[in-house]
């Protein structure tokens, strides 16, 4: 028994966050799995609102998975770093944040939709998948000589970006798991030019362990 729950929606980029901040942090938690299809009353009876991820930590629930990466900063105090110290340091990792959660999670709502919708138009996916690339070119300079976004120690602004991109360059095995993975591996690609950025994506996401 751990005194940190997850409730968890296994495919969700947000959800994924949770998990590689607990991870990269070395926190044992209990994953409490919300299916794609569930009614939410246990997310809702723990948080009071639907969605995920939630994490419990004794009496304190937090819902958000930026206000759970800052809630583990503040109260696990002798685990890797996520955020900053240095003040500049700090606001330039938020205005990155900003950026990456209006930019780089737009593809990726985009493709969702269209599988939510149950139509296909390949222009969609032609399109997200423009945009996926034209927005990480920053990413591919960034990564130059370091191996994360602000440096070379992982941050909180990895993990708020590399859920995303990750669904731009699903492997096949992956896909096969999952009908909404199957679609993203279909219709969203990360496109040419981005090896530093697919090897960065790699770095963060080894630390999802479902």
């Amino acid at each position: 028994m751990t005194d940190v729950v997850l409730y968890d929606l296994a495919l969700s980029p947000n959800n994924v966050k949770a998990r590689i901040a607990l991870n990269y942090k070395g926190i044992a938690f209990e994953r409490v799995d919300i299916p794609v299809d569930d009614d939410r009353s246990r997310v809702v009876e723990a948080s009071g609102q639907p969605l995920t991820p939630v994490i419990r930590h004794g009496d304190v629930v937090v819902p958000d998975s930026a206000g759970i990466m800052r809630y583990l900063e503040a109260n696990f105090p002798d685990t890797p770093k996520l955020l900053f110290a240095d003040r500049p340091a700090m606001m330039e990792a938020n205005r990155m944040e900003k950026w990456i959660l209006q930019n780089i999670n737009e593809p990726a709502n985009m493709v969702f939709s269209q599988f939510m919708s149950g139509e296909r138009d390949p222009a969609v996916g032609e399109e997200a998948s423009g945009l996926l690339n034209e927005r990480t070119a920053d990413f591919e300079a960034r990564l130059e000589g370091h191996e994360f976004l602000m440096g070379d120690t992982m941050s909180f602004v990895d993990i708020t970006a590399a859920p995303f991109v990750a669904y731009g360059m699903l492997p096949e095995a992956k896909a096969a798991q999952h009908p909404i993975a199957q679609y993203f591996h279909d219709e969203l690609k990360l496109g040419q030019g981005r090896e530093r950025t697919r090897a960065w994506c790699g770095r963060v996401m080894a630390y999802d362990r479902p």
